[in-house]
């Protein structure tokens, strides 16, 4: 399983500091939640971009002790927030809110997965969710495909609260989020040049514009010196075929190898679309070929 392995000193940049210091073909990955494979044949690290029509899932878990990886939108799948995967379906960041059993939460997707090998072994599309909104809706800490457990699940606006909500009778997706318990935010989103997306109050950026750290706090932007007591976080990566710190959604083809590669703000993660020019974050803000 592929670990944030720390290689090589960021360059100076006056007036900000970033935990990010890995580069290119070292450490990178398409997600935490596409490698939770072993046990199955079949899987080549390719998950479904496919949304069905009903919007009902049969949902797994992932990350927590022992597990917890980075995702490829950024953040550390630890079991304790609130995300899922399926980033290839709804796009990063994207808010869902998932239904069963009379509950509600509402989930941002924020990594690449499952691979396709589990959603034919479970004959059903997929939703990889945190242990902790498993648990929700379901009392249990670890949710496999076999256990196949329905759940339905709608994109919602940008600016719904994470965590519990209530559950909607319409089937419409209008239900509004409690913004209670882990991971939870409070206060208006904010527009990320940087991340080309909005982002939920509490987040920090380190600006494309001028480097420095800034956090929403209720729809405005304010500058902050590092990122240390930041929740969520996405700074520059250091690229070695470029020989310099470069901001989130950045993409790089490698000198040593000739992968592309995006900065999803906490490392290196592939594939990107060479076609397209996007990555896990979307479109690729720059584009460097070697």
């Amino acid at each position: 399983m592929l670990r944030l392995r720390k290689l090589l000193p960021l360059l100076a940049i006056a007036g900000c500091t970033s935990n990010v210091d890995i580069t290119e073909d070292e450490g990178s990955t398409s997600g935490a939640s596409i490698n939770y494979t072993s046990h199955l044949t079949g899987c080549h690290g390719q998950a479904s971009s496919s949304i069905p029509a009903s919007g009902n899932y049969v949902l797994t878990s992932f990350g927590g002790p022992g597990d917890e990886q980075p995702m490829s939108c950024g953040g550390q799948a630890d079991g304790k927030g609130w995300y899922a995967a399926s980033r290839q379906r709804y796009g990063c960041g994207a808010k869902l809110m998932v239904q069963a059993n009379g509950k509600c939460v509402v989930l941002a997707a924020l990594d690449y997965g499952p691979d396709v090998c589990v959603e034919n072994a479970a004959h059903s599309p997929i939703l990889d969710v945190s242990t902790a909104a498993a648990k929700l809706l379901f009392g249990t800490t670890s949710a496999g495909w076999s256990d196949h457990l329905v759940v339905n699940a709608v994109q919602v606006s940008s600016s719904t609260p994470l965590g519990p909500c209530q559950p909607d009778d319409t089937g419409g997706g209008s239900g509004s989020g409690s913004g209670s318990g882990s991971g939870s935010t409070m206060g208006a989103a904010c527009s990320s040049a940087t991340l080309g997306r909005d982002v939920d109050a509490g987040t920090c950026v380190q600006s494309a514009t001028d480097a420095l750290w800034y956090q929403c706090n209720d729809g405005n932007w304010d500058q902050i010196p590092n990122d240390n007591a930041c929740a969520v976080s996405f700074g520059y990566c250091s690229s070695a075929t470029l020989g310099r710190d470069v901001p989130p959604r950045t993409c790089v083809q490698s000198a040593s190898s000739g992968t592309w590669f995006q900065c999803n703000g906490s490392e290196w993660v592939t594939p990107v679309n060479t076609s397209t020019r996007t990555g896990a974050l979307g479109a690729c803000s720059t584009w460097n070929p070697r």
